[in-house]
């Protein structure tokens, strides 16, 4: 059952589909928070920081306050960690560490936004 968000005709909950104008948005969103990240461990010479943790946390709290639609989540999840951890291996080995996690979670977050869209939008029309 949808509630009302702040905004009057804000649906919240996982009684709507995404829209893939939205998706791009989150995405982009994301990857702008991904890339400031970025920067400041590079200016500060920080290795250490999970460089993916800030804009997982901006894209939970999109699925959290927008879409909780479980299934489709844990799919999403998933599969980009598969190409996060596939894509670490492969670059590390050619970038330096900070790098290659930065690119390996992009492509994980384009991913998992793709997934999770396509897959609510199927359950939506099921």
């Amino acid at each position: 059952m949808a509630r009302t968000g702040r905004a009057e005709g804000d649906v919240v909950g996982g009684d709507r589909s995404v829209m893939w104008a939205e998706a791009a948005r989150v995405a982009v969103g994301c990857a702008v928070v991904l890339a400031i990240t970025w920067t400041a461990l590079e200016l500060f010479d920080e290795r250490q920081f999970p460089v993916a943790a800030p804009p997982v946390m901006v894209l939970g709290r999109w699925f959290y306050n927008r879409h909780r639609q479980w299934g489709a989540g844990v799919v999403a999840a998933v599969s980009g960690l598969v190409v996060v951890g596939t894509l670490v291996d492969r670059l590390r080995p050619h970038a330096d560490r900070l790098l290659a996690d930065t690119m390996a979670t992009a492509a994980g977050l384009v991913v998992a936004m793709a997934v999770f869209t396509a897959r609510s939008r199927v359950r939506r029309r099921a």
